[in-house]
């Protein structure tokens, strides 16, 4: 572009590969939007990540309506979010899922079922690696008027609230203050970071009889190994970990229980038989509740 070249009106993606700034529509507070609904389709882990930008929701209006729409896989890490008064499952199709080939009517069905529900406003929450318009998109269908994302693309008319993705160019920040960031963009703020779960006390209950049956009581020395991750990229190799366990149990005295999912179960095993000590396995044996009875 030259002196002489007229100012782009919108440069849009391709204006970003000419290193031409993105100009998004200017964000608004979030006034009036009474019925709020969040949208993470992701893993249970980013969705409790998410749990501080939903409270952040809940503190600005505590009266109002707050749903959280979840993929499958997050589902029972949302049931134990204290913030939300309704968890509504969906397996999209531009997300990874362990369900059969998507069906069309299933998506018309959540659209229809959104605008039944007449929300206000649809903030959507994602890593800085995904696109936000296919749930833009899903929103916009469904009426709702008022939609706010991060998008390193340009959204045009699927998003009401553009906070232009800065992470393509700029250092990654922690998850959770990437969404404190998005919902500041519309002046919601947020006084603390901590992370919460509502641990479901028959699920403490539970806990408690277990343990007792594997002679581990409330207050005895163990160490609760978590090997699996569903990124290979964070996942500590099975004899490393096996050398952890072994170290803690010979070094320091302490038990070990191993956890993980049904499908890491053959990982657990891996671990153990390279530690080469005894240790308690419960891989596949708990609810995400149970779960996070153990680690309370």
């Amino acid at each position: 572009m030259t002196e002489a070249d007229p100012p782009l009106a919108d440069a849009g993606m391709h204006g970003a590969r000419l290193g031409v700034p993105l100009r998004p529509p200017t964000c608004q507070p979030w006034t009036g939007v009474r019925r709020r609904l969040a949208i993470r389709v992701d893993a249970a882990g980013d969705v409790l990540m998410t749990g501080p930008a939903l409270r952040a929701l809940r503190a600005r209006s505590p009266e109002e309506h707050l749903a959280l729409l979840v993929s499958s896989t997050g589902a029972a890490a949302a049931r134990l979010l204290p913030e939300v008064d309704e968890v509504i499952v969906y397996d999209p199709p531009w997300m990874p899922s362990p369900l059969p080939a998507p069906d069309p009517g299933a998506d018309l069905a959540m659209i229809e079922q959104l605008r039944e529900r007449r929300f206000d406003g649809a903030a959507i929450f994602t890593v800085h690696s995904q696109s936000p318009l296919p749930a833009a998109m899903l929103a916009y269908l469904a009426g709702i008027p008022r939609r706010l994302a991060h998008s390193a693309e340009n959204p045009y008319g699927l998003l009401t609230d553009w906070v232009p993705d800065p992470e393509r160019e700029a250092p990654t920040r922690h998850e959770v203050r990437r969404q404190l960031d998005l919902l500041a963009a519309v002046s919601v703020p947020a006084d603390e970071d901590h992370l919460s779960l509502r641990v479901p006390a028959e699920s403490v209950v539970a806990m408690r009889e277990r343990l007792a049956r594997l002679g581990l009581e409330p207050g005895a020395g163990f160490v609760v190994v978590h090997p699996g991750a569903s990124a290979a990229s964070r996942r500590y190799p099975p004899e490393r970990f096996g050398a952890v366990v072994r170290s803690i149990v010979r070094d320091l005295g302490l038990r070990v229980v191993l956890t993980g999912s049904a499908a890491e179960a053959p990982l657990v095993t891996a671990v153990r038989r390279a530690a080469g000590v005894p240790v308690v396995r419960l891989a596949g044996r708990l609810s995400f509740g149970d779960f996070a009875a153990l680690l309370n």
